[in-house]
């Protein structure tokens, strides 16, 4: 069969692309204007890592019922409601006066994500042919949303100092409006009947709130250098929470999170590498751009700082398949968590006199090319025993657990760094800053090591296949 994609198709490719490449892109430029936002609302060091677990927090538990509302619902009409969410709250944020409403605000992008993306991928495996068709549209999908964290770095660095932060927010509007106004001219294929089942929104409730509580609370500041009563209360009813989902999953009629899955070891330790590794890579990101901005990088500076990172993982995503063909998604992933923890202890001695092209720049080339080999392996671990009929809750499971991840890796280590900081003698010395950021990169090491030790215990031929699946659950 051709590869040849048709005109209409490629038509919706580039409209669903181009979704995948703006919410990417958002995400990467707000990291970048972090100091700004900062600065212009008046934040606290500690309160500023929320800008950015907020949006995750929520596409990672609303992700789920996205998917499942694009097979109930219909795939272009869920896009065209998730593009419709996000470009609001988008406005919103621009317009934001406060902490809590620019915050409030990605929490609601977040849920506009999660709407869009199952939407668009749904649309392509739908509407374009199995095989060398399909394989070519997921690989231009990739592709979009790789090229969209490598711009993001450059467009909210260049917006941020030219137009201010809130220019970040104002493009997704009329790039979301355009986006809607292309969709509703595209041609999709029928929804087919379905059996209709229930959507499993206690246990959406119960997770979102179960994370949320420990979240928030290990995001509570310390008293006199030791956990509150309140801190401690908060920690216990997260934990309670996300036990009570659990029961919950176990008795749901059409659960969002099928346990008999968890009963594939491959799949476990695959989500659980890709936990810590999306936690140790959303807090290398963070405190990287803080340096950038002890060190009196502009934000257009910060962002061509970033620019080797996205573009080595552009370079690697597309030449990992291979290797793990060669080689396994196993040593694959050996490999590159034993790089990640060098790279992140390697991060942990910055000070203000290092050069960024002897000390920064040679770690984030490696880094971009492991951290995105690890990318596309743990996704391959975490569906290569599940019945291809599956992959779609798999995709979804382990999509789940790597934004889950970045949404909590990122406040227990942006906590830990707060925590070192402020228990310096001069907090609010580079130094106190710096050794709070040391702290938490080595923490982001061990986060790696437990993740190659897993990589080391983790089955090794696929009990399906030692192939690697042409298309991916991105």
């Amino acid at each position: 069969m051709s590869a040849r994609i048709s005109k209409a198709n490629m038509f919706l490719l580039i409209i669903v692309s181009l979704t995948q490449f703006i919410e990417v892109m958002n995400s990467s430029t707000v990291v970048v204007a972090l100091p700004s936002i900062q600065t212009a609302l008046h934040m606290q060091a500690n309160d500023l890592q929320w800008i950015v677990t907020s949006y995750v927090l929520t596409f990672a538990c609303f992700l789920m019922i996205g998917g499942r509302a694009s097979d109930l619902l219909g795939r272009k009409r869920v896009l065209l409601i998730g593009l419709s969410i996000f470009a609001l709250a988008s406005l919103a944020g621009a317009l934001a006066m406060n902490p809590v409403w620019l915050i409030a605000s990605r929490a609601v992008q977040g849920i506009g994500a999660a709407f869009s993306i199952p939407a668009a991928m749904s649309l392509i495996s739908n509407n374009i042919s199995e095989g060398p068709q399909r394989n070519k549209a997921f690989g231009i999908f990739g592709a979009f949303g790789s090229a969209g964290a490598a711009a993001g770095s450059i467009v909210g660095g260049l917006l941020t100092d030219s137009a201010g932060w809130r220019s970040l927010f104002y493009l997704n509007v009329p790039l979301a409006i355009l986006l809607i106004i292309g969709l509703l001219f595209v041609k999709v294929s029928p929804l087919t009947t379905v059996k209709k089942q229930s959507i499993d929104f206690l246990g959406l409730i119960s997770v979102l709130a179960g994370i949320f509580a420990l979240v928030y609370g290990i995001s509570m500041p310390d008293v006199d250098g030791s956990w509150s009563a309140a801190k401690i209360a908060m920690f216990i009813v997260g934990i309670v929470v996300l036990v009570a989902f659990i029961v919950i999953e176990k008795y749901a009629k059409n659960p969002l999170m099928p346990l008999r899955l968890f009963k594939l070891r491959s799949l476990v330790t695959s989500n659980i590498i890709g936990f810590l590794m999306f936690s140790y890579t959303t807090g290398f990101n963070y405190f990287s751009t803080l340096y950038f901005h002890e060190l009196g990088y502009s934000s257009l500076t910060i962002g061509l700082a970033f620019m080797p990172l996205g573009l080595t993982s552009i370079v690697v995503t597309q030449i990992t398949p291979f290797f793990m063909r060669k080689f396994s998604a196993k040593r694959v992933l050996i490999v590159t968590q034993t790089i990640n923890a060098l790279g992140m202890f390697w991060l942990s001695n910055m000070d203000m006199d290092k050069s960024y092209a002897s000390f920064i720049l040679p770690a984030f080339i490696i880094l971009g090319l492991s951290i995105g080999a690890s990318y596309t392996a743990v996704i391959v671990g975490s569906v290569q025993d599940v019945k291809p009929e599956e992959h779609g809750i798999a995709g979804g499971i382990v999509n789940t657990f790597l934004q889950l991840g970045g949404s909590l890796g990122l406040s227990i280590l942006a906590t830990i760094a707060s925590t070192v900081t402020t228990s310096m003698h001069n907090a609010s010395s580079n130094t106190a800053l710096l050794a709070g950021f040391h702290t938490a990169l080595n923490v982001s090491g061990f986060f790696a090591i437990i993740a190659l030790i897993l990589a080391f215990l983790n089955g090794g031929k696929s009990k399906r296949s030692d192939s690697v699946p042409q298309e991916l659950p991105i």
